[in-house]
């Protein structure tokens, strides 16, 4: 066999390998046995998210098992009335309150997440360290167990060897919609799932090894304090993965958990959404324009040229077992991802190496729109 045969099995196989590893360690949320005692706040920042955010209320309403829960949402100067239908979602429910982000506007040097998530912890100036925080995106959908399953995870934390607990990242099962989304988002569990060892990297402090995923986050407000909070990333493109690593900084570890059948996400409701999503969160993740280019060219070779060696290559053999392998591992992704597999899961996976052309195509004209400084998101500059 020639190089252009061995490296997509290596990759392929090593992604199978380190998927069935993690599969054994990285389990997804379940009900917890007790209800938690500790209080706890959900911040929700929300800009434009009219169309969702009575869905994240209504959910985080039915929340049970959580004795003192409160829920504080940041309406980012919105214009498309978010403010007004989550006030109506509320109904009068005086756990929840909608913090108005037009009277702080966010100032330069700011993302605007970022600046939502520091202006409501700032209100929380009198509340104890041992608070549990959950920083949760409008688009998620949790089940009535989903936050005391988070915390109770969080708080186990605390008994397992290694570094003390900094932060939790609990990933919702992606929902998939358009073609598209069907394309790329099981790639967002996959990515690191494939390719970390969870047993070992949630155990050091490496900063090059952290992965989180800022729809559902959990910490303490008083290990958000001690790293900084947002204010430490306040002009993150990426202000999630910049947040793990600022903790693993501070001497605390990051861990990743499945939300299984507990939380979901649909992140994006069209192609164009989608695109410009992507080119803001792969900004700052391979480490600048070297790094970028340098994975294009891995997933070319190692996911998308088999493809092409399947169809009209000599030696097909090689090829079709790397293809094989590639959507096994991401099948053994997608199923700890969201708990169960369906047919369009089996289906989507053998379409695996045409993800792998459209990730790259994402990654690299998210490079260029670095280079050029032409990054944005929801209207507003980034770069």
């Amino acid at each position: 066999m020639t190089a252009t045969d061995i490296v997509p099995l290596a990759l392929a196989g090593s992604g199978l390998a380190m998927a069935a590893v993690n599969a054994r360690h990285v389990h997804a949320l379940s009900a917890p046995r007790y209800p938690v005692a500790a209080p706890v706040v959900v911040l929700v920042p929300a800009r434009d998210e009219a169309d969702v955010i009575a869905r994240v209320i209504a959910d985080l309403r039915a929340q049970r098992g959580v004795d003192d829960l409160r829920v504080r949402i940041y309406d980012d100067e919105s214009t498309d009335g978010t403010a007004e239908v989550a006030r109506r979602a509320i109904d009068g429910d005086d756990r929840v309150v909608v913090v108005d982000g037009a009277r702080t506007p966010k100032p330069a040097g700011w993302t605007g997440k970022a600046w939502g998530l520091h202006r409501l912890t700032t209100d929380l100036a009198d509340d104890p360290p041992n608070t549990r925080l959950c920083l949760v995106d409008a688009d998620v959908r949790l089940a009535p167990d989903a936050v005391a399953a988070a915390v109770a995870v969080f708080d186990a934390l605390a008994d397992a060897p290694g570094p003390p607990p900094g932060l939790l990242s609990v990933w919702p099962a992606q929902i998939v919609g358009s073609a598209l989304e069907r394309l790329v988002q099981p790639l967002l569990f996959w990515s690191w799932f494939s390719m970390l060892p969870q047993s070992v990297t949630e155990r050091q402090l490496r900063t090059s090894t952290a992965v989180a995923n800022g729809q559902f986050l959990t910490t303490t407000l008083g290990a958000y304090r001690d790293v900084g909070g947002h204010r430490s990333v306040a002009a993150e493109p990426a202000d999630d993965i910049a947040l793990a690593r600022v903790f693993r900084r501070a001497g605390m570890r990051t861990v990743n958990r499945s939300g299984g059948h507990l939380v979901r996400c649909r992140m994006y409701r069209s192609g164009d959404d989608l695109w410009a999503g992507y080119r803001r969160w792969t900004a700052t993740e391979f480490g600048g324009a070297r790094g970028s280019w340098a994975v294009v060219a891995a997933l070319l070779l190692g996911h998308v040229a088999p493809a092409v060696r399947a169809a009209i290559g000599p030696r097909r053999a090689p090829a079709v077992l790397a293809l094989v392998m590639g959507a096994a591992g991401r099948l053994v992704s997608r199923r700890v991802e969201t708990d169960a597999l369906t047919p369009s899961d089996v289906l989507d996976a053998t379409a695996h190496p045409v993800s792998m052309a459209v990730a790259a195509a994402l990654i690299a004209d998210s490079a260029v729109h670095t280079r050029t400084g032409r990054l944005e998101w929801k209207g507003r500059s980034i770069s």
